[in-house]
Parts: structure tokens; sequence; C-alpha cells
């Protein structure tokens, strides 16, 4: 990682030039408003992070039916709600009656100017239905990351419990078959394709998603030590490059398996950023995910999955005869290992949303509202980490 910073930061002019000029661009008269105030380390990353995503730009665009005052300011006080950690709405409101500089921050003057919590959350449902956060992040990665080369693509999925009752999925149970062939005459049901083969054909991200839930569900999930875990709630599903940038992400129910939200994640981020390489957990071993790598021009590099022996023999057997000794085979095996070891960023981006961007309890209810959580703590650690290239 250390070897591909350099490279990348270089090519960062525009986002530097507006770091030493930052001051300068979104708030003009902080200083003075501050009294020259010494700002902590936590509000200078505010700073730099609202500079950035420019998310008032997206709010005066849209038309809303309700009241649209102080907009502008809850859309920034949203983004200070995730650099802050701040878990719930009235713990954010509450800070902004006692700390003067961060509501100058989000742009109140005065302490009776802060809208009560009820408005806080009309305007949060608004900006869910409009998926505000996604635009800026999406438009953010466009204007500073999208002509840069990154080395790899890791994709993962972590688990969001929620507080609230999983939709029940009525389930058609087939007809009991006997077991061995058909008899002569006999017609039996097709199988199902699963959502992976149904993904193949359709061309657009939209269209992929279409097939995915984002309803609560119960998921399962075998943790690092091997322990079975159960949860109620959601899954985000989160693409990351080099310097743990999160480039896209998918909100979907607990119930909705990895590999199923493989192929829309690595179309966006092929159409947002340019990279070589997609590295995924043993979770994505189908050749279908492998094959619309290579199509979008990448190398895939994706664990095997154990309980698939058949499949791992025929893929030794196979390096084995495309190699012309073992020597070669070796030295292939321990490279694609070196490169998938760096699938550990999505890991970390996943512990920051968590840790430090207040996604680790969500109290609100629905996808559309859970889903935008998720996406103003994104946004933050997108360009939080983007900054960290050039400073």
């Amino acid at each position: 990682m250390k070897t591909i910073v350099p490279k990348i930061s270089s090519s960062l002019s525009k986002m530097w030039l507006k770091v030493v000029n930052l001051e300068n661009s979104l708030f003009p008269v902080l200083k003075e408003e501050l009294y020259l105030a010494e700002l902590s380390s936590k509000e200078q990353k505010l700073i730099s992070i609202l500079d950035f995503a420019e998310i008032e730009k997206n709010i005066t665009v849209v038309s809303v039916t309700n009241s649209r005052k102080y907009r502008e300011q809850i859309a920034r006080a949203f983004i200070a709600k995730s650099v802050y950690n701040f878990q719930t709405a009235r713990d954010l409101i509450d800070r902004l009656h006692i700390d003067r500089t961060l509501r100058l921050l989000c742009g109140w003057r005065h302490s009776n100017e802060i809208p009560s919590e009820a408005t806080f959350s009309r305007a949060f449902k608004e900006m869910s239905d409009l998926k505000i956060a996604e635009k800026v992040q999406e438009q953010f990665v466009k204007e500073y990351l999208s002509e840069k080369v990154f080395f790899y693509n890791a994709t993962d999925a972590t688990k969001i419990p929620l507080r609230e009752k999983p939709v029940k999925v009525d389930k058609e149970k087939p007809n009991p078959k006997k077991r061995g062939r058909p008899k002569k005459g006999e017609t039996r049901e097709p199988i199902k394709p699963t959502i992976l083969k149904r993904q193949k054909e359709m061309q657009t991200v939209e269209e992929k998603l279409s097939l995915v839930s984002t309803t609560c569900g119960v998921g399962v999930k075998q943790n690092s030590k091997g322990n079975r875990e159960v949860w109620i709630g959601g899954k985000l599903h989160i693409s990351a490059v080099d310097g743990d940038i999160p480039i896209t992400a998918f909100y979907s129910g607990a119930n909705i398996h990895d590999s199923s939200v493989a192929l829309p994640l690595m179309q966006e981020t092929s159409k947002r950023v340019s990279y070589m390489y997609d590295l995924q957990d043993a979770g994505y071993d189908a050749d279908i995910i492998r094959e619309f790598s290579t199509t979008l021009g990448h190398r895939p590099i994706i664990d095997i999955n154990p309980k698939n022996s058949k499949e791992l023999k025929k893929k030794i057997e196979l390096r084995e005869h495309e190699s012309k000794t073992f020597e070669y085979l070796n030295q292939h095996l321990d490279l694609d290992e070196e490169h998938y070891n760096q699938r550990s960023m999505v890991e970390r981006v996943n512990k920051y949303l968590k840790d430090d961007f207040g996604c680790d309890k969500i109290y609100y209810q629905g996808a559309t509202k859970v889903a935008s959580v998720l996406a103003f703590g994104i946004l933050s650690i997108c360009i939080h980490q983007s900054l960290k290239l050039v400073t």
C-alpha cells in the first residue's frame, strides 16, 4: 500500500489546491465568527468534509413539498452526525444547542434557530427518499477520483442489526419428488435460477439491483472464529479501493447472499473509477462473478470456498495443466495470495463506519432511512480517506 499511495496522491492536484485554499472556499468568514478560536481535530475534519461534499448544492436543486427552511443547515448537520459519531438525531440536536462552534459550522448563529426534532425527522426523510448522500458521494468521486487508476477493488458485506421485526417470506413448498431420474413421460418443474444467474442476463445496475430485496430479514453468517451469528436487519455491501476509500455501497436485507450484490457492485464501481484487481472472499466463489470481472477488464482474485470441493479439485487440475512446471504454479499462487491480502482495506472501512462514523447502532426503521444513515457515513469516510492521500 505504501508503494501506491505516492502514485495516487501525486495526481490529486485539484484536491490539494482546494485543501490549501480551504478557508476561502465554503467558510470565508469562519475565523471571524469564531473569533479566531483554535479548532479541534474533529472540527477541522468536519470543515474539510463539508467543504468537499458541498451538499447544499444538492439541496437547492431538488423540489420538496414541505418548507425548505434550514434544509441546507440540516443536511450539513447530518454529515456532522456521522463525523462526531452520534447515534441519534437527538444526540446531534443536544450537542448543537451547547456547542457554538459546531452550530456555526452547520450554519446556525444562535441556538434558538435550531429546528425541532420533528423537523429534523421530516428533512431526513426527504433526503433519504431523494438519496442525497449517495448522489453527493457519486459527484465527489466523479470530480476528484474518476481519472485515477487504482490497483485494488475489495468487496465485502457487513451486518447491520436493526430494531424492527423481519418481514416473513412466503416460500412456496415444492411438491415432494422421488429420488433418481424421472419416469418416462413424467415432467418436473424446472429449478428456479438463482439471483446471480438471472443478473448475468441483465445489462444495467438498476435491473440487477431490482432482484435484491431491501426489506428487514434474518441473516446467518459464520464469523472469523467459525461461530454462527444470527441477526435481524440488513447488510451493507461495500466496494473500497486503495487507501480505504469506499467507492460504491448498496444496502440489502440480511437474508440476501453476498454474491447477489457482487455484479452490480463491480459494474457501478467500474463506471466511477479505474482499477485492476477484484478482491473477494470465499463467499463470492462463483464462475459467473469471475467471468463478469474479466469482462469488465479486471483480474478477479477470489478465495476458494472449501464447500465447493469438486470445483476446488477442478481449478487445481486446470492450473497444473496450464502451468509448465509446479514451480511456476507455486509462484503464481503466492502472487495471488499477496494481492488477496490487500482485501483487508474493505474490512477497515467496515470498522470506520461502525466505530467512528455513527453507524454502530441504527435506530431508524425502514430500508430507505437505514440506507441513508449508512450513506452519510460512507460519504464522510470516502472524503476523509481521500484527503489522507494529499495531506
